[in-house]
């Protein structure tokens, strides 16, 4: 258990409302990037999550839910790829769970960087990666990808993928996966794009303004 914040008593967690075992997608934004997680339990004191890999050594944090929402949190104990966090504020468990969203189809992307690159036939064309999820990514590219065509899609920390190109937008192109990778996949290949040692330049500071402000 670490020192800062009092930990949390018995009989607070007894009388706070809890959902159990959810193992929900959401993802942790640090400021070395952004790192796949599985809310464990929720409650109005705060949050359990689970990792792939080690815990992400920032302290505090945000939580942001597949629905874009962000919520503040402080971690106030760690095992070994489990972690407890402590929100920054009141939180509302109902709507926590119900996890609202204008676009209710869509994955839980993880915004982040790397070269790309993609065969399609016998011409090797370079991208950047603009986010990944288990079912495709976003990428930006100069050279045009023809839409519906199916591709290979490598990306360091991933195995090559068979892709299809569903659509195109000022350059930029989502890929959709044949076979959506799993949770574990992702997770590690967030970890080797964006180790926790280095600092990136993101929108951190600018989620962490919104969320304060929500």
């Amino acid at each position: 258990m670490e020192h800062g914040k009092q930990a949390w008593s018995g009989e607070e967690v007894r009388a706070a409302k809890r959902a159990s075992l959810l193992l929900r997608r959401a993802k942790l934004v640090c400021q070395s990037g952004e790192y796949l997680c599985l809310i464990r339990d929720v409650s109005s004191l705060g949050v359990g999550l689970g990792f792939a890999h080690p815990v992400p050594p920032e302290k505090r944090t945000l939580l942001q839910l597949s629905n874009d929402l962000t919520y503040p949190v402080e971690r106030v104990w760690t095992s070994q790829r489990q972690a407890g966090y402590q929100f920054g504020g009141e939180i509302t468990v109902e709507e926590f769970l119900r996890e609202q969203s204008p676009h209710p189809s869509r994955p839980l992307r993880l915004n982040m960087t790397g070269n790309v690159r993609i065969q399609d036939a016998r011409q090797r064309i370079d991208a950047r990666l603009v986010d990944l999820s288990c079912e495709g990514a976003k990428v930006a590219s100069q050279a045009e990808l023809k839409l519906g065509r199916l591709i290979t899609f490598e990306l360091d920390g991933l195995p090559a993928q068979l892709a299809q190109v569903r659509w195109n937008e000022n350059g930029r192109y989502g890929i959709q996966f044949q076979h959506p990778i799993d949770t574990e996949e992702l997770a590690r290949c967030a970890l080797h794009l964006q180790p926790f040692d280095q600092t990136r330049s993101s929108g951190f500071a600018k989620l962490l303004r919104k969320a304060r402000a929500a």
